[in-house]
């Protein structure tokens, strides 16, 4: 029998745990109208309306695409959609080519037709309601009335409601909470047990279990401090801003590279993840936090340090993905700025400003003007370098500010590394010269050369300069085409008759023939010599000796090149008569000549070499490169944006001048630095203590992750497709608390887990289900499911192998690909690492496979909230993962060397995993589990590992279960 048996035993011991998750909450996800808009409603204007809307002169089919009504009921031929359904939609088919052709003037370009077959596969979200009968003017917002809206009104301090149960809160918090649920006749839980409540804070500030000796810490102190003494623990621990920071990396799109067509690795941007993490911890205020993302680069600063940091924080602008291989550069340059629009409307207003990119925000009071007023500003704001390029574009990183005696010793090591350049750069120009004289009194002063140039040629023969020997400007060969029919001719014009040496040139090598014909016709006669042109020439690789022949004076005699009977290139260079009476003195000088000569090339390949060697060296022990930051600055061309119309590039409208959405001002702007982008005066728009949306959008993340879900759910988005708030003035007392705590997330924090309602259980209530069945009053706490960062290092922690060292660049062995998308890239990337999971590479298209599995977050896009899923790839990986079964054989060993006790083991297991103690039932199903395992082992095995093993199956069920994976 097998020593385990891991699927079956681990299902088993599953089977003693807790299973159920909790019902989702299904709010109204705004997201698909939101795609809608922005992408499907514009194609339509654009390609459909013209046939099938109230503008056409005949309505085409009896189809109306211009609401939901007409496409539900269809024209002639019936429905044009079947919504979820893309294969099945008559429009998709028509689209396609498949069965109609539409439009008829030509198919759409494939992107387009992906649009709609992506809309329609997600149900054909469409919130136009026979707009066909309305009449067809521009919208004109009326902003007064708009303000109207909740979010845009000022927040305000409310005083706490007064409740019947005066003994139930803590803080005024719990006041506003309680209020709401008495007046729906509701009674809160009662309070979570002491470790329910540790397990839940220690995850939630830290993003790791609490170890045992905090347990037995906790459980000791029975002091009204106990809960406070372990929240400012937690909020003083550097394990606090790696977890928050993740949280904000979720929402600036992190990633260590760019996605998209070119995934270009991003090796700076673990700066700002650093920066971050370093900003949670300090308890950094965040309008500041704000001020610095969005222009550190044009704040002022006080030290080096400060300005490095600042410039950092503007990796916010930089870390989107950018479509680099994009022709139309214009294009590409509005479609960065529109991904910056939207990001910055997203993450610190909580709106969808790239709605308004193509037309008047339909469902908020946010004008296409508005959009291209701050278009203005980051169009004046330079993201990409080689904006100009015909192919991939790129950006630049920017150098930060060092030490005088680091800056020092980089210049020193520059200048040295200058000289070492400068003289291998003259070195090599010798040589060259060298190299020259050596060929040149190898073949000068002796007798008469006849170039290929002067020669008389037969048949087509083709210039090459692709062996590095050759006489003259270059040499010829035959192609291997018109064997038989091709000759060179050279003939020498010879001053007096005697007898002369015939030398011919030639680049031997591979691809020759081995038996060339050359004819040498001299007084009287006419020799033919076969040469192998295969090997290079034996004097100096250029010329061979075909011997000595008496020539008469003038041009009657010559040397012949031919091509008959071979089948290699033949190759035909130059023809050297030397006169024989000459021959021997001329050599012995020639040969003097070529000494002095090569003993010239040798020296100076040996002084390259030894300078080559030197430079090396120097590189070897050079200082550490200046850093350099993923950071935005300013375009040398400050500029207002002009409209586009419809969002089509270069459809120009006017232009529009820098500024602000007139929703949260009274006026468009008119403070923008008329020198600068207007950054700047972004920021400081955005961090004002009177904005509207800021602190209040901050806040609500701050209590979604705490609570489970904000007071506002649709945590990005506060406009009119958003949720509202469920206690709006508890919201508005808070953000109006939080700036005149100094903008302090810490503070918050510590508020919020303080209160009565974050201590609330999780067990459910016949009656409170039935008043409020989402839990919207917060009757009860949420169950949350742990991030899947905290799912890998808890594991990590619990094995006793997680690694809580801060990390750099996780990207550094990477080439400029980061994954080859192409082919022709390097690629590959290691999660290998013991360290947090927030500091893997975080390589768009390719993320760690552990983490996607648990609902990791998608660095495309703005993300408040994590959607929630519960399904079998998750219990999968649980259960197979190599990793995971690590992870339990590891804490299994620590285990069983901690104590020889099964009980005392089962409990440590429990509360290391589960942060309580098992019950009188899992403790008797426990140590069968255990006992059974080691009865069905092999007999031969050792008892050590037998043990071993039968603890780590138990640990990996447990890790496995879903009381692990949850918070109560």
């Amino acid at each position: 029998m097998p020593l385990f048996r891991s699927s079956l035993l681990v299902l088993g011991v599953l089977s003693m745990l807790p299973m159920s998750l909790p019902a989702a909450d299904a709010p109204i996800d705004p997201a698909k109208l939101e795609f809608f808009e922005k992408s499907v409603r514009p194609l339509l204007v654009k390609h459909c309306y013209k046939c099938h809307s109230s503008k056409a002169k005949e309505l085409k089919g009896g189809l109306s695409l211009e609401h939901k009504q007409g496409w539900m009921k269809g024209g002639d031929t019936g429905p044009a959609i079947v919504p979820g359904k893309p294969d099945k939609s008559l429009l998709i088919k028509s689209v396609r080519y498949a069965e109609l052709e539409m439009p008829p003037d030509g198919k759409l370009p494939a992107a387009t037709i992906a649009v709609f077959e992506k809309w329609v596969a997600m149900g054909a979200p469409d919130p136009r309601i026979n707009v066909a009968k309305k009449p067809a003017t521009g919208r004109v917002i009326d902003f007064e009335k708009a303000r109207r809206f909740w979010a845009f009104q000022l927040h305000k301090p409310h005083r706490a409601p007064q409740v019947r149960n005066e003994s139930w809160p803590l803080d005024d918090i719990d006041r506003f909470i309680l209020a709401g649920l008495e007046a729906q006749d509701i009674s809160p839980n009662q309070d979570a047990d002491k470790l329910t409540w540790l397990r839940r804070v220690t995850f939630d500030l830290t993003g790791l279990p609490p170890a045992l000796d905090e347990i037995a810490a906790f459980q000791a102190d029975e002091s009204l401090q106990t809960f406070t003494t372990v929240v400012d623990r937690l909020l003083a621990s550097p394990q606090f801003g790696q977890h928050w920071g993740r949280h904000w990396l979720d929402v600036a799109r992190y990633a260590d590279s760019n996605g998209s067509d070119f995934n270009e690795t991003f090796f700076n941007a673990w700066r700002y993840r650093n920066y971050v993490v370093d900003a949670f911890n300090d308890d950094k205020p965040f309008d500041q936090f704000v001020r610095e993302q969005l222009a550190g680069d044009l704040l002022p600063f006080e030290s080096d340090e400060q300005r490095a940091e600042q410039l950092i924080a503007t990796g916010f602008l930089m870390i989107g993905p950018k479509m680099l291989s994009e022709r139309d550069k214009e294009k590409l340059s509005m479609d960065v700025v529109d991904e910056q629009i939207d990001s910055v409307g997203r993450a610190f207003m909580g709106l969808t400003l790239g709605c308004a990119r193509c037309h008047e925000h339909k469902f908020d009071p946010i004008p296409t003007e508005d959009y291209y007023a701050l278009a203005g500003i980051f169009r004046s704001t330079i993201t990409l370098e080689g904006e100009s390029q015909q192919y991939v574009s790129t950006w630049q990183s920017v150098d930060l500010p060092i030490e005088k005696q680091h800056a020092s010793a980089l210049a020193k090591h520059k200048q040295a590394k200058t000289k070492f350049e400068s003289d291998i750069k003259a070195a090599k120009k010798n040589l060259k010269t060298a190299q020259e004289e050596l060929a040149r009194v190898d073949i000068s002063g002796n007798g008469i050369i006849v170039d290929n140039t002067q020669a008389k040629l037969v048949g087509k023969w083709k210039d090459s300069k692709f062996s590095p020997h050759f006489y003259g400007k270059g040499y010829i060969h035959d192609d291997k085409t018109g064997k038989g029919q091709k000759s060179v001719t050279f003939v020498p014009n010879l001053p007096k008759a005697g007898r002369y040496e015939v030398r011919i040139s030639y680049a031997g090598g591979g691809g020759r023939d081995k038996r060339v014909p050359v004819s040498i016709k001299h007084a009287g006669d006419t020799q033919q010599i076969s040469v192998d042109q295969t090997k290079p020439a034996p004097i100096n690789k250029l010329f061979k000796s075909l011997g000595t022949f008496r020539f008469e004076a003038g041009n009657s005699g010559s040397v012949t090149i031919l091509t008959k009977g071979t089948t290699g290139h033949v190759i035909a260079d130059a023809a050297q008569f030397i006169p024989a009476d000459e021959a021997i003195a001329a050599n012995r000088t020639q040969r003097a000549a070529i000494t002095k000569a090569r003993d010239s090339v040798n020296s100076l390949n040996q002084q390259i070499k030894q300078l080559q060697a030197d430079l090396k060296k120097l590189d070897k022990h050079a200082p550490p490169p200046a850093p350099q930051a993923f950071a935005a600055r300013e375009a040398k061309e400050i500029a207002n944006c002009e409209l586009r119309i419809r969002g089509e590039v270069h459809r120009h409208g006017p232009a529009i001048e820098r500024g602000f959405l007139r929703i949260c001002d009274a006026e468009l702007g008119k403070v923008v630095n008329k020198e600068q982008s207007g950054r700047a005066e972004l920021a400081n728009w955005i961090a004002r203590a009177d904005h509207p949306l800021t602190s209040r959008v901050i806040v609500n993340r701050i209590w979604s992750y705490l609570l489970g879900e904000g007071i506002v759910r649709s945590i990005d988005n506060f406009g009119h497709l958003g949720q509202r708030a469920t206690h709006p003035e508890l919201l508005d007392t808070l953000a109006v608390n939080f700036v005149e705590n100094g903008w302090s997330v810490k503070r918050m924090i510590r508020r919020i887990v303080l209160s009565r309602v974050y201590r609330l259980s999780s067990q459910h209530n016949k009656h409170a289900v039935s008043a409020d069945s989402e839990n919207r009053l917060l009757w009860r706490a949420h169950r949350k499911s742990l991030p899947a960062e905290a799912v890998r290092d808890s594991m990590l922690a619990v094995s006793g192998e997680l690694d809580l060292t801060p990390a750099e660049s996780p990207v550094k062995g990477l080439g400029r690909l980061a994954i080859d998308n192409s082919k022709q890239g390097s690629s590959g990337k290691s999660e290998s690492t013991s360290r947090r999971s927030l500091y893997l590479p975080m390589i768009r298209n390719d993320l760690p496979a552990f983490l996607t599995v648990f609902d990791f977050t998608d660095p495309d896009v703005v993300t408040g909230k994590r959607p929630l899923t519960n399904v079998p790839s998750q219990a999968l990986t649980l259960l197979n993962s190599p990793f995971v079964k690590q992870s339990a054989l590891k804490m299994a060993e620590r285990i069983i060397a901690a104590s020889n006790d099964d009980v005392r083991r089962l409990e440590r297991i429990y509360l290391t995993l589960l942060s309580r103690r098992p019950n009188d039932v899992e403790c008797e199903r426990a140590v069968a589990f255990v006992a059974e395992f080691l009865k069905n082992a092999e007999t031969s095995a050792d008892e050590t590992d037998k043990h071993t093993m039968a603890w780590s199956q138990f640990i990996h069920a447990v890790m496995a279960s879903t009381e692990f994976r949850m918070l109560n």
